[in-house]
């Protein structure tokens, strides 16, 4: 009986360290290629069917919300210059940013 104790005991601990290793591990193993993703959003921005529908959306009713996802639009289009992406190349992402006064200067404090 104590036999049969002991190796359910160690089947138990092998089976809690396969699991640990697995979980530690499965990070390092999965493609977690992001290129083309805007920060936050995690998808591509051709992917995204619903991005020109809300920059309608934000034209039209400009918001928080919309100050920020336009500004993240902004800074990934700064980020991936030369490459051909579609909503890049829409205009009004840039409308929308100057007649918002989202993007100011930076002051030149003289440090």
């Amino acid at each position: 009986m104590d036999k049969r104790r002991r190796l359910s005991t160690y089947l138990v601990i092998a089976v809690a360290f396969a699991f640990s290793i697995y979980f530690i591990a499965s990070p390092f193993l999965s493609p977690s290629d992001q290129s083309g993703t805007i920060p936050g959003l995690n998808q591509s921005p051709d992917s995204v069917s619903t991005l020109t529908s809300d920059i309608d959306s934000c034209m039209t009713t400009p918001s928080s919300d919309c100050d920020q996802e336009m500004l993240q639009i902004g800074k990934y289009c700064d980020a991936n210059k030369g490459q051909n992406i579609s909503i890049c190349s829409d205009a009004r992402v840039s409308q929308y940013i100057s007649n918002r006064g989202l993007e100011r200067p930076v002051i030149n404090t003289g440090s």
